[in-house]
């Protein structure tokens, strides 16, 4: 029974093992009464699952049937339910009723004096109290088994390096910014925190990733959303997409900078040090595990992303939430349908499909620099704040058209005609001092506004080498070197300088 996109990836978690098994046909219904089942039949039907009418599936005959949502009706369904979390427990208030517990209210559950699940999924022995706290009958229907979504974040960590990879991660700290829904989370206490982070932290040492809690792109649309976050993403913050599972971010993640969701306590407890950035306030049940996991986090401090990173969280804090095993979700799946359960079977995440962002503006600043004789070791920073410290390089196909009037630098992608190209930017933009472009052949030709035409082969990237070269520029003609030692995090590389043959067309 699937309610919420959030409860949608849950069961698809638990029923790894189930809907592969010969004995089982899996099929999936939509309750369309949640404001946040938008699009959701469409989802199932485009990942080849059987999808049955809501009011069909409370006709027919199942030998069981699995929630992940107390907002469903359990009562129109003769087969025995398990109800499951749709997130890391019972941890949180709910929004319609601020004295419950969101996903065990009474009257859901409890209807004649009848406990309505056979079976209630608990991911520790502790959140039995949440359930005694509801109703003293539904602990008699607790089983404790292990969360299938750490379960499977924990089958992912060897295939780290690979998500990585997805993320441009060589050479770079991934910082992931998670938000769950509602005002109290990190985007409605500080919509503008991805945007502060991504634009500070020099962008060729971090890479800044941002996912959202389902409810918000169902809530106010992925128009809306993008639009909030598009300077974020045009400064270079990589934005999981909604339909794209979130886990492949934690895994690539160095740091998380999260909120009271449930992706803080999966990410304290696959070992990931975690700065609190909002703690939920009124929504967090006092005393919970997730109340004390929170406590034990450090706070985002204003000066952002310090260089040294906190430790994890003990694990004493995160295994008062999560139980370590054996008992699986699967097995409870199995218990309850009268079968003999299949070997345990945990799918790794699968690597992401993502677009990376390509900033088409940075500030630049030289940390250090040494000549030596006709090579040079060249040290920068950047950013892609608007306003940062530095000087301002910024891409022809820039559509803010202040930041090229205002760069020193103005890169290309064309090639052929380039003198000419670059001749039409230097009149065009008065304040640049040099022009390159990036040929397919990996030469870099540059046009200074004054002084010969420069070639330079180049190991880096296109804006990298453009940030080196106006660094040349500056320098007697005397002293420039031959060879420039690059130092700027995953842009390093190596550049050579050759002077006078880049007037070629």
């Amino acid at each position: 029974m699937v309610r919420t996109p959030a409860a949608l990836l849950r069961l698809q978690d638990a029923l790894g093992a189930v809907v592969g098994d010969p004995r089982v046909e899996v099929v999936f219904t939509v309750d369309t009464g949640s404001v946040f089942s938008a699009g959701l039949t469409e989802r199932l039907v485009d990942s080849g699952a059987l999808v049955v009418p809501w009011a069909r599936a409370g006709r027919d005959e199942f030998d069981l049937a699995v929630a992940a949502s107390d907002n469903s009706d359990l009562r129109r369904f003769a087969a025995p339910v398990v109800l499951m979390p749709h997130g890391a427990g019972y941890h949180r208030r709910s929004t319609s009723d601020p004295a419950a517990i969101s996903g065990l209210r009474a009257s859901a559950l409890v209807a004649g004096g009848r406990v309505l699940p056979r079976a209630v999924v608990v991911a520790h022995e502790r959140q039995i109290t949440a359930l005694r706290s509801v109703d003293p009958r539904l602990a008699g229907h607790a089983v404790v088994a292990t969360d299938p979504c750490l379960d499977r974040i924990t089958a992912s960590e060897p295939h780290r390096p690979h998500h990585r990879r997805r993320f441009d991660a060589e050479g770079r700290r991934v910082v992931l910014l998670c938000s769950t829904w509602g005002r109290h989370s990190l985007l409605g206490t500080n919509p503008g925190l991805a945007e502060e982070l991504v634009t500070t932290l020099p962008v060729d040492e971090y890479r800044v990733a941002m996912t959202l809690h389902p409810n918000i792109w169902q809530r106010h649309g992925p128009l809306q959303v993008r639009a909030w976050l598009r300077p974020a993403v045009e400064a270079g913050l990589v934005l999981i997409p909604p339909a794209q599972d979130w886990r492949p971010g934690l895994l690539a993640a160095d740091v998380v900078v999260s909120d009271h969701g449930s992706v803080t306590a999966y990410a304290a407890a696959a070992g990931r040090p975690v700065l609190l950035a909002a703690d939920g306030g009124p929504e967090v049940v006092p005393h919970s595990p997730l109340a004390d996991l929170l406590s034990a986090l450090p706070r985002l401090s204003p000066d952002g992303v310090p260089t040294d990173l906190p430790a994890p969280a003990p694990r004493s804090v995160t295994e008062a939430i999560f139980h370590p095993g054996p008992t699986t979700v699967d097995q409870v799946l199995y218990e309850v349908m009268g079968l003999a359960g299949a070997p345990p079977a945990v799918t790794p995440v699968p690597r992401p499909r993502l677009e990376l962002p390509d900033p088409s503006h940075y500030r630049t600043t030289v940390t250090h620099a040494h000549l030596d004789g006709g090579r040079a070791r060249l040290a920068i920073a950047r950013t892609t704040g608007r306003w940062s410290p530095g000087w301002l390089s910024a891409a022809d196909t820039s559509t803010d058209i202040a930041l090229l009037e205002a760069a020193a630098v103005v890169w290309t992608t064309i090639a052929a005609g380039g003198s000419t190209h670059a001749r039409d930017l230097l009149t065009r933009y008065p304040a640049a001092r040099l022009v390159t472009a990036a040929g397919a052949d990996g030469t870099t030709r540059a046009w200074p506004r004054v002084g010969p035409a420069i070639a330079a082969t180049s190991t880096t990237t296109a804006s990298a080498t453009a940030a080196a070269l106006h660094w040349w520029t500056t320098l007697p003609p005397a002293q420039r070197p031959h060879r420039i030692d690059l130092v700027a995090g995953a842009a390093s590389g190596v550049i050579d300088v050759h002077i006078g043959d880049s007037g070629r067309e």
